[in-house]
């Protein structure tokens, strides 16, 4: 098999990541934008030891699960990769998809109660877009290629409302010296954040975007509002543009309302707690509350927060979770909520939560891979009492879960 070698084929099923499988004399190959059972010319586009990539030129059957992308960009800027299949079919393959993992990587079936989703478009907060000279947008999948977005489907219309008037900033002003520009959208409010900017054209910019409110430039506050304030089930979060805040709010609130759904009183240890959103939202049902996450940035945001809301049940500590978790062994520990980075918990801190034996683990997880590996030693003292799965990114392949492990009576 060689790249640009032509096949027809037929898609077996969709792997993780929402790529068509394909098999060419036994012969694995990942074929981009298809469906299981359609029937497709494809063109080998890259050959490894163990596997081939392709793309479709033609298909000669089809899925009744497709449907034609509205967004003109799909094919090019590679921030969505499951657009082509109709929404009711994305959520069945996100469902089958964590049975699937959980199969493979911890041998036992797994009973999802639910995936809660909400909408399919325009739920995205946040937009990071790179600039070159004149042109600003997203870069083509794996490239550096910049693709100029008039407007994205996924995002806030409120940012959408930003992007031709940056078109035509970048346009007339050609040497912007800006490579990033990160928008926010929150409360109908929208924060501009640019890595740098060329003085010569730094007035022009404030002029032209004056109705924004928030604008940082590397990372100092050069007009408008410090914070953009936010509001979740009665607490107040200031949010800075170094702040980490789930780019979908309304599943957000869903996903966390979730987890601390099972906290009923007792002590709460909130690991890798970012700028303390579970943690102060666990307040309320905790006796205390404490909080490791590792992101001095976060951790300042966190205090912050709790001073804003004049909460005294919640404290943090800065570190590396491995490093602190075992400071608490001797402290009854009733709940952890665990919300890892996509590589999971480590060894030494899994290990440290076993001899700590709360009463139930909440873990909620971006990966399911990691997810059902880390269960995998979790499983020697705790059952899988509930998982339930959330949409927080529509048209892609990611899936967030929270899974709650109760301790096994002896």
């Amino acid at each position: 098999m060689h790249i640009d070698d032509t096949y027809e084929v037929k898609i077996i099923r969709l792997n993780n990541e929402g790529l068509g499988v394909a098999l060419v004399n036994k012969f694995v190959v990942f074929v981009s934008n298809s469906l299981p059972n359609e029937l497709v010319k494809i063109r080998i586009t890259e050959v490894n030891e163990n596997y081939a990539k392709a793309v479709v030129t033609s298909y000669v059957e089809t899925s009744s699960d497709r449907r034609v992308p509205e967004c003109p960009y799909y094919e090019k800027c590679g921030g969505c990769n499951l657009m082509h299949m109709n929404y009711e079919s994305q959520i069945s393959f996100k469902k089958d998809k964590v049975k699937s993992i959980f199969k493979k990587v911890s041998n036992i079936d797994i009973d999802i109660k639910d995936i809660i989703y909400d909408k399919e478009y325009n739920y995205r907060n946040k937009v990071v877009l790179k600039v070159k000279g004149n042109k600003i947008g997203l870069y083509r999948e794996k490239t550096n290629d910049i693709i100029s977005v008039d407007k994205c489907l996924i995002i806030d219309d409120k940012i959408n409302d930003e992007l031709i008037k940056l078109e035509l900033f970048v346009h007339k002003y050609i040497n912007n010296n800006i490579n990033e520009l990160m928008i926010r959208s929150i409360n109908d409010k929208i924060m501009f954040s640019l890595d740098t900017i060329n003085k010569e054209v730094r007035d022009s910019f404030l002029d032209n975007f004056s109705h924004i409110d928030s604008i940082y430039i590397n990372n100092k506050l050069v007009y408008g509002e410090e914070f953009l304030k936010e509001k979740i089930n009665g607490l107040e979060f200031n949010i800075s543009p170094k702040s980490f805040f789930q780019v979908n709010k309304n599943i957000m609130i869903k996903m966390y309302e979730k987890a601390i759904s099972y906290i009923d009183g007792g002590t709460t240890l909130d690991l890798y707690s970012g700028t303390g959103t579970i943690s102060m939202l666990a307040s309320k049902s905790s006796k205390e509350v404490i909080g490791i996450e590792v992101v001095k940035d976060a951790v300042k945001d966190a205090n912050n927060n709790l001073e804003l809301n004049n909460i005294k049940n919640v404290s943090f500590i800065c570190d590396k979770v491995e490093n602190k978790i075992d400071e608490l062994k001797d402290k009854k520990i009733d709940n952890i909520i665990m919300d890892p980075p996509r590589s999971g918990s480590d060894k030494k801190s899994l290990a440290s939560i076993l001899e700590i034996e709360p009463k139930q683990i909440i873990y909620i997880s971006c990966n399911p891979v990691t997810l059902a590996r880390d269960y995998n030693t979790l499983q020697e003292k705790y059952n899988i009492k509930e998982i339930t799965l959330f949409d927080m990114f529509p048209n892609t392949y990611h899936v967030e879960t929270v899974m709650v492990l109760e301790r096994k009576t002896l």
